[in-house]
């Protein structure tokens, strides 16, 4: 019944953020990466009710603005309402086809996984740029604590959920949405599987989801990552694994966001 509550509060929540909401507290800028050789467009959503003399958690999300908007609109509703903590969210565009392409992708990923010559993933060098410089610039910037929450939607999951394997004390919370682990025989699964199994001591938060309308591939790579932390996650691991009602692959982020946000508000408390 909880669970029933908490999707019909999120559902209700998605449907009702005026579109007012997304363009409050928004910060444009530019950061210069020596790491990717490339200025980077950022979007910095700052909450309704912040104030610089307290620290915030930051939820850091891929694809910019497109899918930024409606996370930070789910954020501001529900921490006005004392559901959640108020958080910074910080939109990252791609700022082209060929960053999306290159930099979601693991290094163990082809970036065409149909062609057995395609070249591969380079996810490193993207959280490498995250870690050692977006970070930096974002705290000292802004009122930032270092709780950081990455969210990603289709191709970028794959990278959120990447960077638990990269280096998984880089984040205390992932949101995956839409995310296509089914790619190359589940390889991500496998990849998640061996850290999972090489460690009790790991804290984290995750969240995964689907829309019942997705494809079979989608659900598919779901279930198969839910089974390997069903079966190898440690206690310090807090995970939920959901397939939306009525959404498909372009709606299942945003339905999915106000549940995914209700939880990580629990964990963090």
């Amino acid at each position: 019944m909880k669970t029933l509550l908490r999707l019909g509060l999120s559902m209700l929540v998605a449907l009702a953020i005026p579109a007012s909401l997304q363009s409050q507290g928004l910060v444009k800028t530019m950061l210069h990466s020596d790491t990717l050789k490339q200025d980077r467009a950022l979007g910095i959503h700052l909450p309704s009710s912040y104030d610089s003399t307290r620290k915030y958690p930051v939820v850091y999300v891929l694809d910019g603005l497109s899918q930024s908007e409606h996370i930070f609109a789910t954020l501001d509703s529900l921490s006005k309402a004392g559901l959640v903590p108020p958080a910074i969210v910080v939109a990252i565009p791609n700022m082209s086809a060929q960053n999306r392409q290159r930099q979601l992708i693991p290094p163990y990923m082809k970036l065409d996984h149909e062609k057995p010559e395609s070249p591969t993933g380079d996810a490193d060098r993207f959280l490498a740029f995250m870690e050692h410089e977006l970070f930096p610039f974002i705290e000292r910037t802004y009122s930032a604590s270092n709780v950081r929450t990455f969210a990603g939607n289709s191709r970028g999951g794959l990278l959120v959920m990447h960077s638990l394997v990269y280096k998984p004390e880089m984040f205390q919370a992932r949101f995956c949405f839409s995310t296509p682990f089914w790619r190359e025989d589940n390889l991500i699964v496998f990849k998640v599987t061996e850290v999972l199994r090489s460690t009790n001591a790991l804290q984290t938060f995750l969240y995964i989801s689907a829309g019942e309308d997705e494809t079979d591939n989608i659900k598919g790579g779901l279930a198969a990552m839910s089974a390997a932390f069903k079966e190898h996650a440690s206690n310090g691991i807090v995970w939920y694994a959901e397939y939306t009602p009525n959404a498909n692959h372009q709606t299942n982020a945003k339905l999915s966001a106000p549940s995914a946000i209700l939880r990580w508000a629990e964990y963090v408390k």
